[in-house]
């Protein structure tokens, strides 16, 4: 199994703006794969991705799962990533709607980029405030950058929800997010036609 250069690439940005690059280069090293810096059109091994995470959770000192989580929540919040947050808000108008789009995440990434294999999602409505996402074929880890992810949205839209990554089931991983408020803040601006708001 193999993952696109573009998710390690990414995954690189994050560690780098956020912890420093003398940080990022020290993993690498570690890592001895006689590189210091991912192409974002190649594809690597899964395993080298594995690999990549524990070093790098060593390194810095946080669990794995949390340093996922933070990967998926800077994916949204950080500016030098804005085209992804720009793909995740045109599925809806607030977060529900955000939500219920979520299933068709694949197919418009895959516009951007053919070859992105994101994972394939399912989004199980429990009631019109409570639904149990479910990440299908990924390999471990990956619903912790979808709970960051999945947060940062509820931010952004200004919504309050609670959610809980639900654990793993095979290759599946599940979460769960409960809305308590739609309109807890404010969001951040959005716009079709780029850029934020004067």
């Amino acid at each position: 199994m193999t993952i696109h250069g573009l998710i390690f690439w990414c995954f690189e940005g994050f560690v780098a703006f956020t912890y420093g690059v003398g940080r990022w280069r020290a993993i690498m090293a570690r890592l001895d794969l006689g590189y210091d810096s991912f192409e974002p059109l190649f594809r690597y091994d899964a395993d080298l991705a594995d690999r990549l995470v524990v070093e790098a959770a060593r390194h810095l000192n946080k669990p794995p799962d949390t340093l996922l989580e933070d990967f998926g929540t800077f994916l949204v919040t950080d500016n030098r990533v804005e085209r992804v947050r720009r793909l995740l808000r045109f599925g809806g108008v607030d977060y529900t709607d955000f939500l219920h789009s979520l299933e068709d995440l694949r197919g418009r990434a895959q516009l951007a980029v053919p070859d992105l294999d994101l994972p394939a999602i399912e989004l199980d409505a429990v009631t019109e405030d409570e639904f149990h996402i479910t990440c299908y074929d990924v390999a471990h880890g990956v619903g912790f950058i979808v709970l960051g992810v999945l947060r940062a949205l509820a931010d952004d839209y200004g919504a309050l929800a609670y959610l809980e990554h639900q654990g793993r089931d095979g290759q599946a991983e599940t979460i769960s997010v409960r809305l308590l408020e739609m309109r807890h803040g404010t969001g951040r601006a959005f716009h079709l036609a780029g850029g934020e708001a004067p």
